[in-house]
């Protein structure tokens, strides 16, 4: 991303600008007799407790975990870009309108994300459990230095982008719910750019901090992940106490266990390997300190992709 500057952003913003409607517009509807997430993201193709229909249900439940969790992040990625925002007020204005596009867009998202889960809700047929609390969330991690909570902005947004350009473009795209499909591939249209603007606002910080604060900054970034890792594990308990639900089975220790493993290694590569380990995202670190990229290679380890 050498050379990107303010104005290419706001041109391409514009150029893939969409609508909530016309993404998931009236007649829109979930297909149920697919799969909504690619296997290498939802992990449940060998899980040995559960039969095929089972399996494409946990992939169900999974889908909907998904959008459900990034309407979760949104709420403090709204408020770091309004945060940014404001700061530009009286400043640069081409920086202004940049950051207010950012800050519409994720609104945006996160009212698609929340329409989805309506929708499918209500098709499925089942309330899904979730994770509560996100504005206590977004507060803790906004508590953090403004470079950690670009860092884990900027890692969340360059994982969007794999998740549709290694995951949904693939062989198996073809065989997913066509309506899952396209919310992703519009989220990460606009994900593309906001990851610029983060790597723009990251620099802009980072010129004049001293080096002690860059450090601090790399581990809050590192707590913010040990903190995304827990949500994670929990948000796979919830999907397993919901597919007992859905089929009415209580599972035994074990195959909890397997039903466990499985998906929180799902999780934790879809939502933390695939981030701290992009190369992208890796460059920028070793920008900001060469010594904390080496920390965060360390944590990468424990997040194989």
């Amino acid at each position: 991303m050498s050379g990107i500057g303010w104005d290419p952003v706001i041109h391409s913003s514009e150029k893939v600008a969409w609508t909530i409607d016309s993404v998931l517009g009236a007649d829109a509807r979930f297909d149920f007799g697919r799969p909504m997430l690619p296997d290498s993201l939802a992990n449940v193709a060998k899980i040995s407790c559960l039969n095929e229909t089972e399996r494409l249900t946990l992939n169900h439940i999974r889908g909907h975990a998904y959008l459900y969790l990034f309407s979760f992040v949104e709420e403090y990625i709204i408020a770091t870009a309004v945060r940014h925002s404001n700061a530009e007020v009286f400043g640069d204005h081409t920086v202004l309108r940049a950051l207010l596009r950012f800050a519409e867009e994720e609104v945006k998202h996160q009212e698609m994300f929340r329409r989805a889960c309506r929708l499918f809700i209500n098709s499925f047929g089942h309330d899904c459990d979730v994770l509560p609390n996100p504005q206590a969330v977004a507060e803790v991690i906004l508590s953090h230095k403004p470079m950690a909570v670009l860092l884990i902005t900027l890692h969340l947004e360059i994982m969007t982008q794999q998740h549709f350009v290694e995951s949904f473009r693939r062989g198996a795209a073809d065989e997913l719910d066509p309506l899952f499909r396209d919310m992703l591939r519009h989220h990460w249209m606009e994900e593309a750019q906001h990851a610029k603007i983060d790597i723009l606002e990251l620099h802009k910080l980072s010129a004049d901090a001293t080096q002690e604060l860059r450090e601090q900054s790399i581990d809050d970034y590192l707590k913010i992940v040990g903190a995304l890792d827990g949500l994670l594990c929990q948000q796979a308990k919830n999907d397993i106490a919901t597919l007992g639900r859905v089929l009415g089975r209580q599972f035994t220790e074990a195959e909890n266990r397997e039903l466990f493993d499985a998906q929180a290694d799902a999780y934790r590569r879809t939502f933390v390997g695939l981030g701290i380990s992009s190369p992208l995202f890796v460059a920028e670190v070793e920008k900001l300190s060469p010594a904390g990229a080496g920390r965060v290679a360390a944590v990468a380890k424990q997040f194989p992709v």
